[in-house]
């Protein structure tokens, strides 16, 4: 595994491989493009977020054009019927790219994303803010990170990872019948030190405007 990380940092200039990690542990996900036993593994990056994020969409792609054959496209994703409005995203995908490959075989299982070890240790604040402007929230008292779709095992590695990088202390938000992790508000400044040098105008929302997350959906937190 090691020998695969120093490849994909040789491979990868050092801001694009934390955007590509960031944004993996985000939104975007790698779609293998080989599917024949005897073909090469390669994958393609892609990035799609809500009309609203469009700057940001076009902030990463000034970061990957060189992987981007086309630029980004504007598309209808759905029709809300109760309120007759139409919803729209902006989106891109990389090429195909056997470097792209490599990290699909360690951020995917049975074509389930997951967390890699060996890749989340390499994740630096850059990383990080860029995981929390996909998908991170901020209440105003706390700040939480989309982890659902991540396995409890996964979660309190990178609950590890937090208090061993960062020294974060983070807790558990119960979301329905899921989890995500949260950083209370006493970690909050620490949290913010390292991301808002990072942080796009764009997505400056993110630190200056509360989000009800918790409280709108009735989360609570466990004690873990």
């Amino acid at each position: 595994m090691d020998n695969i990380v120093g490849r994909l940092q040789s491979i990868f200039p050092h801001d694009q491989l934390q955007l590509i990690l960031g944004s993996l542990l985000g939104d975007a996900r790698l779609e293998c493009r080989s599917k024949s036993i005897r073909a090469k593994h390669t994958a393609r990056l892609r990035i799609h977020q809500s009309d609203k994020q469009k700057d940001y969409v076009f902030w990463k792609y000034d970061k990957l054009k060189d992987f981007v054959i086309k630029g980004p496209r504007f598309t209808k994703v759905w029709h809300d019927s109760k309120r007759n409005k139409d919803h729209y995203s902006w989106y891109f995908h990389t090429r195909s790219d056997e470097s792209l490959g490599l990290i699909h075989k360690l951020f995917y299982r049975d074509n389930i994303k997951i967390v890699p070890k060996d890749l989340i240790e390499i994740l630096e604040p850059l990383g990080l803010s860029i995981w929390y402007m996909d998908d991170g929230s901020n209440n105003g008292s706390n700040i939480t990170l989309n982890t659902h779709c991540f396995s409890n095992e996964e979660q309190e590695m990178i609950r590890n990872w937090f208090r061993e990088k960062f020294a974060i202390q983070t807790t558990l938000v119960k979301d329905r019948s899921k989890f995500k992790i949260a950083i209370g508000y006493y970690e909050l400044p620490k949290f913010m030190n390292i991301v808002q040098p990072h942080i796009i105008p764009s997505m400056s929302y993110k630190i200056v405007s509360p989000r009800n997350d918790l409280s709108a959906r009735g989360g609570q937190v466990a004690i873990l």
